[in-house]
């Protein structure tokens, strides 16, 4: 992928710290090959000039794009861990207060992550069609509106963080520690947003080991700082809220630096179309936030049947779900990376390399659900051991282990299925099949399966399996429409 400031130029960049390289496309004559970035793709021009050939799609050319954030969502999940980690250590009182404030803080990162991924489909389509101007555009449009409604929802953060508190009925020991730590973290989120933006934006053109860098950034500084305020200078969770915004400030401020003259540079004698920018993002975004926000609301309210089948119940779906975060996030990875590739083939008019793209990232998905799928039943009494010593709940987390990641296996095909209506710009085809899946049979079958029948985690998770095979199922339905085998019209509209 390619990640400079004039994607048209055939020569590589020296200086290119992620290794994107542009390729001029034989079938396009200026379109660039989806699979410049890194070791997957070739990059610059043949002998004498010559164009060079695009790289046939493959598993490996999506891995090299996956790996990148692959490290940088597990990076992501080891800092959580790490402020889990130091303020356990302080406190029951402290954990406490941010065990309940961080989902909080969670919610209010939703809606930039969504227009994040609006951005990363927008510019993908461009840079796959040739048009540095326009991917300019769209980045620095995309990064304004992310910086507004980061400020609005950091706003509105900051004012209710008590009330929403107390709303979730945190003890009043816990309310104070709580609102300071997302009082401050309100701050953090128009920082946050254009950093999901400029990381969209950069995965767009193939550099996603600049979100790697920035992740690796993140936790370097959150560690020793979150050590230093958490501790030596008796902050608490403050302390952890405070290290988290100098983290989150100091990877924002790398990814600035990284795209101010690659993607933030506006050509001369460029038009603005700000509007049309915007409404095209908004189209893409908005049912991307959706589908995020209820899917967040409907974890919660799975949480809530495990609560009341029991303590022993609940520890142990906390601990079999942050095992399967493991397993969604390293499929997400591919995921995304087919979103990037097959979205740069359709802004430049070749769907059937867009097609074969998804076909080659479903092959690599489902040996990257297989292999930490088969690590996490040989490993999973001892990684259980070392989370909990209540031998009730490691039981119980143990016998349900297998079926979740049964439930992880239909997702394969429904996350291939949906980078490629993505890469199309189809959000709201991904938002009904997940809207319909989750309130047809995820809520209705977790509530009658595992709480009214009795039947525990295992029924909680046979809802899931149900969801998965039926959002597979939706997603595969809009696929076939949306991409024929036989396609005698061309590409389907970027929208």
């Amino acid at each position: 992928m390619n990640d400079r400031s004039d994607p048209g130029r055939p020569a590589p960049d020296p200086a290119d710290p992620a290794g994107a390289g542009p390729v001029r496309s034989p079938d396009t004559g200026s379109g660039k090959h989806p699979g410049g970035g890194g070791r997957g793709g070739a990059r610059g021009g043949g002998r004498g000039g010559a164009p060079a050939p695009p790289v046939p799609p493959s598993a490996r050319g999506v891995w090299t794009l996956a790996y990148p954030l692959l490290i940088a969502g597990l990076t992501q999940i080891t800092v959580n861990l790490v402020d889990t980690v130091m303020l356990s250590r302080l406190s029951t009182q402290a954990l406490s207060a941010f065990a309940l404030a961080a989902p909080v803080y969670l919610v209010a990162l939703i809606v930039v992550r969504g227009w994040a991924t609006a951005v990363q489909v927008q510019v993908a389509q461009r840079h796959g069609a040739g048009r540095p101007d326009e991917v300019a555009r769209v980045v620095r449009v995309g990064t304004v509106i992310a910086v507004a409604a980061g400020l609005l929802v950091g706003a509105l953060l900051y004012v209710t963080a008590t009330p929403v508190l107390t709303l979730l009925g945190a003890p009043a020991d816990v309310i104070g520690p709580g609102t300071d730590y997302l009082r401050v973290l309100a701050f953090a989120v128009p920082v946050a947003a254009v950093s999901f933006t400029l990381q969209g934006a950069c995965a767009g053109i193939g550099a996603t080991r600049v979100s790697m860098y920035n992740a690796l950034l993140v936790n370097a500084v959150n560690l020793p700082l979150g050590l230093l305020l958490i501790f030596r200078t008796g902050l608490g969770v403050t302390g952890a809220a405070v290290a988290t915004l100098a983290a989150t400030a100091a990877g924002t401020g790398y990814l600035l630096l990284y795209s101010r003259t690659r993607l933030l540079r506006r050509p001369e004698g460029a038009a603005d179309g700000s509007r049309e920018v915007t409404r095209g993002l908004w189209r893409v975004g908005w049912p991307e936030m959706s589908t995020l926000g209820l899917g967040y609301l409907n974890e919660a309210v799975l949480a809530g049947f495990a609560a009341r089948m029991g303590t022993h119940d609940l520890a142990a779906y906390r601990i079999v779900d942050n095992l399967l975060l493991v397993v969604f996030t390293v499929l997400v990875s591919g995921a995304s990376a087919v979103t990037v590739l097959a979205g740069q083939e359709l802004g430049g008019g070749r769907p059937a390399r867009a097609r074969a793209w998804g076909q080659a990232g479903t092959r690599l998905m489902l040996l990257m659900f297989a292999l930490p799928a088969v690590a996490a039943l040989a490993l999973g009494r001892p990684l259980i051991a070392l989370v909990t010593d209540d031998p009730a709940v490691a039981e119980r987390a143990w016998e349900t282990l297998p079926l979740a990641l049964l439930s992880m296996a239909p997702m394969v095909l429904a996350m291939s299925r949906g980078s490629l209506l993505r890469a199309a710009g189809d959000t709201r085809s991904v938002m009904v099949a997940s809207i319909t899946s989750d309130y047809v049979l995820l809520l209705p079958c977790g509530w009658l399966l595992g709480v009214h029948a009795g039947l525990g985690l295992p029924g909680l998770y046979t809802a899931w399996i149900a969801f998965a095979v039926l959002y597979a199922v939706l997603l595969q339905v809009r696929y076939r429409r949306r991409f024929p085998a036989e396609d005698p019209g061309g590409a389907p509209p970027p929208r």
